[in-house]
């Protein structure tokens, strides 16, 4: 599951990065051209929305993969070793079953937007929305990784598991 989600990691970072550099240089030639008459890439305003969609669900994804969201532990640490794994894993489920209620209903979505057409690509809007359900499974991956690894680790404290988590891969990397 680890090799998996690190290769996934690996593709979400380089993809990522590629399609945020098509994005500043689709906005930069855009309003570049905007000054010179005759020349018109209204296209360029899909793309970047499209792009841009598909950009923030990766970095989802990448955050989450990283332990890089929004948590305030500072009273949890506090807490004996048990509440705070079982706060986790709370937290964890909690994320999981989101996941599991956006993959279905952005399924759902994409589906229901498959006749929809941007009109100056005139492509689907479905290769839109279809990064919700999408980067959603490659969340439902991640968080099952990060639940396998707390109850692993279950008898130390999360600081020292998270600490540990990142030496093996400072180790894996070889640095």
């Amino acid at each position: 599951m680890k090799k998996i989600n690190q290769c996934i990691l690996r593709a979400e970072q380089l993809i990522g990065s590629i399609m945020l550099i098509v994005v500043v240089l689709l906005v930069f030639v855009s309003a570049i051209v905007r000054l010179t008459p005759n020349i018109n890439i209204i296209w360029s305003v899909d793309a970047s929305q499209l792009l841009f969609i598909w950009i923030s669900m990766i970095g989802t994804d990448i955050a989450l993969k990283k332990h890089g969201h929004m948590g305030v532990d500072l009273l949890v640490r506090k807490f004996p070793i048990k509440a705070q794994k079982f706060l986790a894993l709370g937290s964890y489920l909690l994320c999981f079953a989101f996941s599991l209620f956006v993959t279905y209903w952005g399924t759902l979505l994409c589906i229901e937007n498959a006749l929809r057409k941007y009109q100056t690509l005139k492509i689907s809007y479905s290769f839109a929305t279809a990064a919700v359900p999408v980067l959603s499974i490659f969340m439902l991956l991640t968080l099952t990784e990060q639940i396998i690894s707390l109850l692993r680790r279950w008898n130390q404290p999360l600081a020292l598991s998270d600490e540990m988590e990142q030496t093996n891969e400072l180790e894996e990397k070889g640095a």
